[in-house]
């Protein structure tokens, strides 16, 4: 069965004879019954309901073959890869074929109708869906609480009727409700569409919920090519991004880079690519940096990505940092760093260490009061190419909380015994489908790391990247 956090969006199919005689009436119910409302710019952050895609990703019907379609739909293992439909005609297809001809024959990304059938019945995910899932694919011909229209029950019928509808969207949305411009309340909040994908997605479901789980699958299936933890930079620009949770976030300085990944990592592309991405927090000070608040007096420890509060002048003294080291940071600058534990005198290692048992041989990575498993002695030479192994007795182990295993870092190119190529990406490893899509990120083949196939398999596998 769906999930239930993957509600299912029934479409709003708007008749076209009625719907110009509606939407007057039914935005001036709308606006009796909500004397009240926000802006839908700030009703989820994170989420602008104003934008949902652009209109160029609705109607790049070229951006996968059939063959891509269904490749797609294998790597996620989606029972559509498996699906069969017989037509009126007697054909028998594949779903991959239904999905690529209705974007042809109606100049619709092939993309979103994948999305949509996620969106609408989970068909992309759910393992096990009802014939009613499959019957009523992309939810066209049902309105909220009445029977769908057996007209267009059908898998096939359900793909290509909803294709069709978002091209006459396309070209007719002056005859619809919500449109580019105008401003009308969705689930009691304003929402003004910027664009005529945004306006047609409203039509289509007049929710914010259901909109905003659209761009969410949008963004997980088909969002920025670069995943998580790849470097950017623009052609001909000296500057340096990590791409982290979407956006883009900008290195200060050469010492901020090179403290954090290895410069080798970093891709290079055309700066009209790093445009579209937002920018978030500039990464500023060097990983381990000491760091003073110029109004509090009080001094901190950067680790990789949070601030942790040092706690007297005489821990301080005691772990050995050095005065001269310190630097200035000002109130602003160290609140938009996250806080971490506080360093007490029990932090023998606050910036790590790499301990290894002397009686087991079990590795770990010590820091502040905590250790981490290091299970294979591949991801202590990727990970901490310059930290030097300390042998220790169990029993300074012992002092020491358990944390969880360390995983390959972000942005990492791995391959095992096989040809294939992962990407370490929010510690999951997810396969560069081909070439092209290797290539398409800008990626260097020299950066490819060789391990074994057990450290590949203590990551879990995130979805693959394919072709842009």
């Amino acid at each position: 069965m769906q999930s239930a956090s993957f509600f299912n969006y029934r479409a709003r199919v708007r008749y076209r004879a009625i719907l110009c005689c509606f939407a007057v009436v039914v935005l001036t119910v709308q606006i009796a019954l909500v004397p009240f409302a926000v802006s839908a710019q700030g009703a989820n952050v994170g989420i602008d309901y104003n934008q949902i895609i652009s209109d160029d990703e609705l109607i790049d019907y070229q951006s996968m073959s059939e063959a891509e379609i269904q490749q797609f739909l294998e790597f996620k293992k989606s029972i559509l890869a498996t699906f069969y439909v017989t037509l009126d005609t007697g054909e028998t297809v594949r779903a991959s074929q239904i999905v690529y001809r209705a974007s042809q024959a109606h100049r619709i990304n092939p993309r979103f109708l994948l999305v949509l059938v996620q969106k609408e019945e989970s068909l992309i995910e759910d393992p096990s869906p009802t014939n009613n899932q499959l019957d009523w694919a992309t939810g066209y011909g049902c309105l909220d609480g009445q029977p769908c229209n057996e007209r267009w029950r059908g898998f096939a019928k359900q793909v290509n009727s909803a294709a069709e509808q978002f091209r006459y969207y396309y070209e007719h949305i002056g005859e619809y409700n919500y449109q580019p411009g105008k401003s009308s309340y969705v689930d009691g909040m304003i929402v003004t569409p910027r664009n005529l994908v945004t306006a047609a997605l409203y039509n289509y479901t007049p929710h914010l919920h259901g909109n905003e789980l659209f761009k969410t699958i949008w963004h997980r299936y088909f969002g920025t090519p670069y995943p998580d933890g790849t470097l950017l930079q623009g052609k001909g620009e000296v500057g340096v991004w990590l791409v982290q949770n979407g956006v883009k976030r900008a290195f200060t300085s050469r010492i901020a880079l090179v403290s954090r990944y290895n410069p080798d990592l970093v891709v290079t592309v055309d700066t009209s690519k790093l445009n579209p991405l937002p920018r978030g927090l500039d990464i500023t000070f060097a990983a381990y940096s000491l760091l003073r608040n110029t109004k509090t007096g009080d001094t901190y420890l950067l680790t990789v990505d949070q601030k942790r509060r040092i706690v007297s002048p005489e821990v301080f003294k005691q772990i050995g940092f050095n005065p001269e080291e310190v630097q200035d940071a000002t109130d602003e600058q160290l609140a938009a760093i996250p806080d971490g534990k506080p360093v007490t005198f029990e932090d023998a290692y606050p910036t790590g260490a790499l301990l290894q048992d002397k009686t087991s041989a079990v590795l770990f990575y010590v820091e502040g009061t905590r250790r981490y498993p290091v299970l294979h002695k591949d991801i202590a030479a990727i990970n901490y190419p310059g930290l030097k192994i300390v042998k220790t007795t169990p029993e300074k182990l012992s002092q020491y909380a358990s944390g969880f295993p360390i995983l390959l870092k972000d942005g990492i190119l791995v391959k095992g015994r096989s040809a294939e190529v992962y990407v370490i990406s929010n510690q999951k490893k997810r396969l560069i489908t081909s070439e092209k899509a290797f290539n398409a990120i800008g990626y260097k083949w020299n950066s490819i790391v060789v391990t074994t196939d057990e450290v590949l398999a203590m990551h879990p596998t995130g979805d693959p990247i394919l072709p842009q």
